[in-house]
């Protein structure tokens, strides 16, 4: 069974009940790291400039902790949730931080979710995401179905 990493922090927590649904949906087991330690901060930290804030460094201190947990980490670019209202351009870079900063991580599952492209748009990133795990697009249908219905 395909182990999927969701780090607890930032929304990438907020929203795991949805995301949870989805992926055992399709068959996978989620993997989540602890509640946020001292310890995770400072080694998030480690792996950034000191300018960094401070919520990058602990989600990365989550990521580091899922290392050597996961076959692969979920770490979507969350453009918005909400029409017109965008996150911190952080949140766009993540996945390509996290691949940057944490050479030894699994791969990412990193698609792009913005409200604000339409539903046309958030209905291809999710297919895109459940391809990693079955063609079968009903499946993935199914699985995102279950999901709303979790969050």
């Amino acid at each position: 069974m395909i182990k999927i990493g969701i780090p607890r922090g930032l929304l990438y927590y907020q929203y795991y009940p949805m995301w949870q649904t989805f992926f055992e949906e399709l068959g996978a087991e989620v993997v989540v790291s602890l509640p946020t330690t001292q310890t995770m901060l400072s080694q998030g930290s480690s792996r950034v400039v000191a300018d960094t804030c401070l919520p990058v460094k602990v989600f990365l201190g989550h990521v580091l902790f899922l290392v050597e947990k996961c076959d692969y980490l979920f770490i979507p670019a969350i453009r918005s949730v909400k029409s017109k209202i965008y996150n911190c351009s952080k949140f766009l870079g993540l996945p390509d931080m996290t691949k940057a900063v944490i050479p030894e991580s699994p791969p990412i599952l990193d698609i792009d979710i913005d409200v604000n492209q339409g539903k046309r748009k958030l209905y291809q990133a999710s297919y895109k995401l459940g391809r990693y795990f079955t063609w079968n697009p009903f499946k993935v249908r199914r699985a995102m179905i279950a999901a709303w219905q979790a969050y």
